[in-house]
């Protein structure tokens, strides 16, 4: 018999071994089970249509210039074919030199000279007999400023009536001399005529013949008419054999109508002009294959860039089909391959975003769109090329741990600092100070709790790709001594964008949680606020139900904390989710006073209501727009479990009457708990219901309550669409047990009724 018993006992424990097993998740890779999930299908097309759009995005991107004039080079570019480009500078300079060198053409003022040389000749002839200036017309007088001792000084200018032949020759001296070889000119163009060589100037003479080199020595009229003039006029006159006598009337005269005896032909001049910029040709610059358009280190001019770009465009115009399809092809079955291990990454660890296209499809184009301003800033503005990469990609990277937890966070980080530094075509060091920059902030998001978390995160953050990008602009900038202040802004700049995302990521942080349907924990922080109106609502119509959810709070956190859960989500699910009893308090034995009214009710109505507080409690949580994780925690506290108390009276009841009991009506409608914290919770909330209506609750009872309450639920298969591990479901027992034993340990015994194990299902189905 002995024998016997070691051999069944042997055999008890390899089956329960196996039945272990046989519940332990299986974590092994099967690609055939994986294929057949429809899920990893979806997420790979998904992840595939992203993917190309990032890949033609970043070849895109690759094939721009992301310079521009002025900024010290980075690394050196080279031509990658023969071309020739106009060199517009020294075109230019080219045509400056052609305008400059054109002539100024110069014509003789002929109204202006001819009115001079008649007045002259005839002035003599108009004075003669004259003895007295009041016989003399006021007109001549004023033009030459006549006076009696030059009215006399004229009178011997003339013979019969005549002007004498030495005043005649020296009127046409004169006359020829304003024309050629000392002009009047208007004081604004005496300047220019002054300053410009004489084989720049040109004076027509007529028929087509030009005086050039024009060497004259010009003499500027007065500014105003009250201006004394300049005294080489006088010169002049004397030059020409006038007596010194009348000398000042002829100066009078001359400058009397402030007309230049020469002008500037604009038209002409403008014309020869225009025709010799034509004449000029354009400078051509040719560039062999492997020249360097700019050198590293080299600050890039305009003319530089515009090589590159020319050079860029020859280059594609150039290309054949293989230069042009081949490398995209090999990007397409790269990309292919990616998308196969995304989607198994996807599917095996973060199942709630494979299994829900929405959330994939909104995450992939978070990381497209963010990509996407990345590229487009680079372009519109090279020198904010770090602003462009860091606040997109630190963007895209801290809403997604927001959303999906450090692990997720993590992995987008390293594909989107990735898929940046390609798309910006940047060299490894850039990914270095990406992926360091947005570890650090991945680091501080643990728990979000409180708004200070992200600006404290976003501040530490700020400090590294601040020192990193000083690093970073080290080791590409070959000569600091020339290019410190471009090094020292781009790292006041990143800086500067890592701190701007934080208060970004504030603002919109309701919006992030309705796209991607998540709560953070600044959402439960405000949740769990005393103060919240729901919950002040429940403490007013529910007293019992307030104190047993706030028991069930502290129970649950204590226990979630034991696994490694969220604390803070299952402590707010405890606080909310017996709420839908507000609606009937009375008919819940922890806000009874003595008269229970269900005595009065058969077991089938006493089941609607019971049930009923679940339905209410969702309605409640919905207009009062809670989270969809905490919605869940009022719809499966209870899972599909047994209404126990209620179902036993109905058979008692179906003893009597002879009407046959259907024990899915007797059961709660669901669901049962998707996640860790849920089933916790639905662990909580009955040990806490029984624990109250126990009996001296000594620690070895309520480690024999808490087990037995556990393992029923595990047998009614209430954990099944959690997750939980017998590792998780023995420390979620033992840390409630030390949770219990510390609330119970001074309770006293209080004397035992009959029929009390009766009394404590039914306060158990009653409380919950």
């Amino acid at each position: 018999m002995g024998k016997n018993s070691g051999h069944r006992t042997k055999g008890t424990g390899k089956s329960r071994r196996e039945t272990v097993l046989r519940n332990v998740p299986k974590h092994s890779f099967s690609l055939a089970g994986l294929l057949r999930k429809p899920e990893f299908l979806r997420t790979c097309f998904i992840v595939f249509t992203f993917l190309v759009v990032v890949s033609t995005l970043a070849t895109w991107s690759k094939e721009q210039i992301m310079v521009q004039d002025g900024q010290i080079a980075t690394d050196t570019r080279i031509t990658r074919l023969d071309f020739t480009i106009e060199d517009f500078a020294a075109t230019e300079a080219n045509r400056v030199k052609a305008r400059k060198s054109s002539p100024r053409i110069y014509i003789v003022n002929s109204s202006f000279i001819g009115i001079i040389e008649a007045s002259l000749m005839g002035l003599p002839t108009a004075v003669a007999g004259k003895t007295v200036l009041g016989d003399v017309t006021p007109e001549l007088i004023e033009q030459f400023q006549l006076s009696a001792e030059s009215l006399a000084a004229l009178q011997g200018m003339s013979r019969d009536g005549e002007a004498t032949n030495s005043w005649k020759v020296s009127v046409s001296s004169l006359v020829r001399d304003l024309q050629r070889r000392t002009p009047l000119l208007t004081s604004e163009e005496f300047q220019v005529f002054t300053t410009t060589s004489a084989t720049n100037k040109a004076l027509f003479q007529g028929a087509g013949k030009f005086l050039r080199p024009y060497q004259a020595e010009a003499v500027a009229l007065p500014a105003n008419l009250g201006d004394d003039p300049d005294p080489r006029i006088a010169e002049i006159i004397n030059r020409s054999g006038f007596p010194e006598s009348v000398v000042p009337q002829i100066v009078s005269r001359l400058i009397s109508d402030t007309q230049a005896s020469i002008q500037l032909d604009l038209e002409d001049t403008q014309a020869r002009a225009a025709a010799a910029v034509d004449l000029v040709e354009s400078v051509v610059k040719v560039h062999n294959q492997g020249d360097p358009i700019w050198r590293r280190g080299d600050e890039i001019t305009a003319s530089q860039y515009e090589e590159a770009l020319l050079e860029q465009v020859q280059f594609w115009k150039s290309a054949s089909f293989g230069q042009r399809w081949f490398p995209r092809i090999g990007s397409l079955g790269l990309l292919a391959m990616l998308s196969i291990f995304i989607g198994a990454y996807t599917t095996v660890t973060t199942p709630r975003i494979a299994k829900n296209p929405f959330r994939l499809f909104a995450l992939c184009s978070l990381m497209s769109m963010m990509l996407g301003l990345s590229v487009f800033v680079s372009l519109k503005a090279p020198v904010f090329i770090y602003a462009a990469a860091i606040v997109p990609t630190l963007l895209a990277v801290t809403i997604a741990c927001l959303a999906y937890g450090q692990r997720m966070g993590m992995f987008i980080a390293f594909m989107q600092c990735a898929m940046v530094t390609m798309a910006l075509s940047q060299p490894i060091g850039w990914f270095v100070l990406l992926i360091a920059g947005c570890g650090m902030m991945i680091g501080q998001l643990k728990e979000v709790r409180q708004r200070q978390t992200l600006i404290k995160g976003s501040a530490i953050t700020a400090a590294i790709f601040t020192l990193g990008s000083l690093f970073l602009g080290l080791s590409e900038v070959p000569d600091l001594s020339i290019a410190w202040q471009q090094v020292l802004s781009n790292a006041l700049v990143a800086g500067a964008s890592a701190l701007s995302v934080g208060f970004f990521v504030l603002g919109i942080l309701p919006s992030i949680e309705r796209i991607f349907d998540i709560t953070t924990g600044m959402t439960l922080a405000d949740l769990r606020d005393p103060r919240n109106p729901l919950i002040r609502q429940l403490q007013q119509l529910a007293p019992g139900t307030f104190n047993h959810s706030r028991q069930v709070a502290d129970i649950a956190e204590t226990a979630t904390e034991a696994i490694g859960g969220d604390s803070l989500l299952a402590y707010v699910g405890g606080l909310f989710h017996d709420i839908g009893k507000m609606n009937k308090p009375e008919y819940f034995v922890e806000n009874q006073s003595g008269f229970n009214r269900h005595h009065d009710l058969k077991p089938s109505m006493s089941l609607l209501i019971i049930i009923g507080h679940v339905k209410d409690g969702i309605e409640l949580a919905k207009e009062h727009d809670l989270p969809r994780e905490i919605i869940h925690f009022i719809e499966s506290h209870h899972g599909t479990s047994l209404v126990e108390y209620f179902y036993h009276a109905a058979m008692k009841e179906s003893k009597e009457t002879g009407e046959p009991i259907n024990k899915t009506q007797f059961r709660y409608p669901g669901p049962r708990p998707k996640t860790k914290e849920a089933a916790v919770l639905m662990i909580s909330d009955a040990v806490e219901s029984a624990s109250r209506a126990m009996p001296d609750p000594n620690p070895a009872r309520i480690e024999a309550l808490v087990r037995e309450l556990s393992r029923k639920r595990l047998l009614d298969h209430q954990y099944d669409d959690c997750g939980l591990t017998f590792k998780d479901l023995a420390r979620i027992e033992d840390a409630i047990i030390t949770r219990l034993n510390s609330i119970y340990h001074t309770r006293i015994e209080y004397p035992k009724t009959e029929d009390v194990e009766d009394e404590i299902k039914a306060d158990e189905e009653l409380a919950s």
